[in-house]
């Protein structure tokens, strides 16, 4: 039988331990390792986990907001399309009211220029019936008053001006007495300087300077006539005398007058 040392065999045992104890330890070396870098890997997870949560919310924020903004937006949009369809809607009301009342004006203006028209007619077809020193004060109103107006003529308004202006100037005539100084034909051709004064748009009686003819004017269709009547000499002379003031005394003059 072979004995082998004991102490050979402890150092065995303690080589053979030592080694088993070296593998154990590369072993739980190795473990934790493995530990450790899942648990890294774990914790960057978490961590990715919870930025990507962090940015979510933030993104789902600004989708919130966004999606509140446009609604207003849709809200408003809506209300102002109501708005436009409503004043659309006035705005086609106020149009055609504007359109009758249009209507309406020129219709007016159609019956003003009728009746203006008719005036001008009247007013052109009186005019040679007037006194002549009436006519030569109407003559500036008279060229402007158009024959045919619908060739040329001023605007509406001043068409209307021209024929109350002869109107006035008329009716001023009318509500007067003229006192003029003219030539006028006298027995024949003879063409003497007399004075004559107008009684309104009725009558107008002459005498002239030398106290040898007088006369009466009235009006007619064709315009004012007048007539001698040498008998009228003395009262003729002393009314237009009176009525210049070459006298003294005022006394009353009877002449013949014809109411028509």
């Amino acid at each position: 039988m072979m004995r082998v040392p004991l102490v050979g065999v402890l150092h065995a045992a303690a080589f053979a331990a030592a080694l088993a104890y070296g593998a154990s330890s590369a072993t739980a070396q190795t473990q934790v390792d493995v530990f450790r870098a899942k648990t890294e890997q774990w914790v960057e997870t978490r961590q990715l986990i919870s930025q990507e949560a962090t940015d979510w919310e933030a993104e789902r924020g600004t989708l919130r907001a966004t999606r509140d903004l446009l609604r207003q937006q849709k809200d408003a949009i809506a209300s102002e399309i109501a708005e436009l369809a409503e004043s659309n809607t006035a705005s086609d009301d106020e149009r055609r009211d504007l359109l009758l009342e249009r209507g309406d004006y020129q219709r007016a203006g159609r019956a003003l220029e009728d009746r203006i028209r008719d005036m001008e007619e009247e007013v052109l077809a009186l005019a040679p019936q007037l006194p002549e020193p009436l006519q030569e004060k109407l003559q500036l109103l008279l060229v402007q008053i158009p024959e045919d107006p619908a060739r040329a003529a001023p605007p509406l308004g001043q068409r209307l001006m021209n024929v109350l202006g002869v109107l006035a100037q008329a009716e001023k005539f009318n509500g007067t007495a003229t006192f003029v100084g003219e030539t006028r034909a006298v027995r024949g051709e003879q063409k003497v300087q007399v004075r004559t004064l107008y009684w309104g748009l009725g009558q107008a009686i002459y005498a002239d300077a030398k106290g040898e003819t007088a006369g009466i004017g009235r009006p007619t269709s064709e315009g004012w006539v007048f007539s001698d009547e040498p008998e009228l000499v003395d009262d003729a002379r002393k009314l237009l005398d009176i009525y210049e003031g070459n006298v003294d005394d005022i006394e009353f003059v009877g002449l013949p007058v014809e109411i028509r």
